[in-house]
């Protein structure tokens, strides 16, 4: 099988190294070991400076949208109302799964290339849907990668409470470690993250950061199932997980956010704001342009980027490829309209962002 050697997809992306010892070390098959729990809180209490929270980090095994679906099923009945804010594929996603498992929902949807405000005035929409809906539940999602921006998410915050909606409920999977978190700061109750994103682990993890007003909706809703919170409310004092342990897998989220912490969290942040900047200013040197509209915040961790004109997606990709580079493309509206790098973790990197930008530079002028 053949592989690229410029991998800049926006997840899962390249393992760190750290991460790769952590995989290749050996572990006790049980969670009956001495070493397990202080394995599992350290690796809380690390993703939940990543998170900007104190509250509880539940830590879960399964790809990130486990995390997505059991929040959602562990605080909310049929018949709860869910207000949900989109810019994107997967902001308007949480609303559909909320009506999924019959809550009535109302959508707040923006354009899938602006991002939501940062001010009242410009929350306005927002404003009047609940004050008109009266939701149970907020929704947003911090960075949409199909769409390549992020969402300033205080202001939305500082609105939710002001209006007294009770749970704020927030997808920062492709943020988390990439871009500023702060989920205590912006009043968010149930913060989700996934591992093979920022954090450059496999797409094995899970994990949420839990309020305590969402952990006493979750003991009301009791919600059972492989993907619920409740059972690990108490893992820490009862020293076991609900099912077997992913030891692996948690040795790899922790081996993942030390190594953000070592580097300290401003220089990585720093570090991805700029090579995102790089990687856009040289998408413009070759004429092509960005998604994103002009007042958008973009992502530090993705770049969506228009098409040539007249190059199909198909082809483009393949062009790519043959070259080494490998990228994606995007769904919904985007879909065969936009391909996108990914610039999060292991990928922002100034010279692996230029390999691509160099590769994409000679394609481009070879099919012109």
């Amino acid at each position: 099988m053949r592989y690229t050697t410029i991998p800049m997809v926006p997840g899962p992306v390249t393992l760190h190294p750290d991460v790769l010892a952590a995989l290749a070390r050996d572990y006790p098959s049980g969670q009956v070991d001495e070493a397990f729990m202080p394995l599992y809180t350290h690796t809380g209490v690390a993703l939940g400076a990543l998170m900007g929270t104190a509250n509880d980090v539940v830590l879960m095994t399964g790809e990130g949208m486990l995390a997505l679906w059991g929040a959602l099923k562990s605080t909310l009945r049929p018949g709860d109302k869910v207000l949900s804010v989109g810019t994107g594929v997967f902001g308007d996603g949480i609303g559909d799964m909320a009506a999924s498992i019959g809550c009535e929902v109302c959508k707040v949807s923006l354009p899938y290339d602006e991002t939501i405000g940062a001010t009242r005035e410009a929350l306005a929409p927002i404003e009047e849907a609940i004050a008109r809906f009266r939701p149970h539940m907020l929704t947003a999602v911090h960075c949409e990668t199909p769409s390549g921006t992020l969402n300033p998410l205080a202001a939305l915050g500082d609105l939710r409470r002001e209006l007294g909606v009770p749970l704020f409920y927030v997808d920062a999977v492709a943020s988390v470690g990439g871009a500023p978190v702060e989920a205590d700061a912006w009043g968010v109750d149930l913060i989700l993250g996934g591992s093979q994103k920022c954090l450059a682990a496999p797409p094995s993890m899970s994990f949420v950061g839990v309020s305590p007003a969402a952990w006493e909706r979750i003991e009301e809703v009791g919600y059972q199932g492989y993907d619920a919170l409740a059972p690990f409310r108490n893992v820490q004092r009862q020293g076991r997980c609900p099912y077997t342990p992913y030891w692996h897998g948690i040795a790899a989220l922790a081996a993942g956010a030390e190594a953000i912490l070592r580097e300290g969290m401003d220089n990585v942040f720093r570090r991805h704001a700029e090579v995102a900047a790089h990687c856009r200013k040289r998408i413009a040197e070759l004429g092509l342009s960005l998604w994103t509209a002009p007042d958008a915040v973009n992502s530090p961790t993705v770049t969506a980027v228009n098409l040539p004109v007249g190059i199909s997606w198909p082809r483009w990709k393949q062009a790519l490829l043959e070259r080494d580079l490998a990228i994606t493309g995007s769904f919904g509206p985007m879909a065969g309209k936009v391909f996108r790098i990914g610039h999060m973790g292991t990928q922002a990197h100034f010279d692996l962002v230029d390999a691509a930008l160099d590769v994409i530079a000679g394609t481009l002028h070879g099919m012109r």
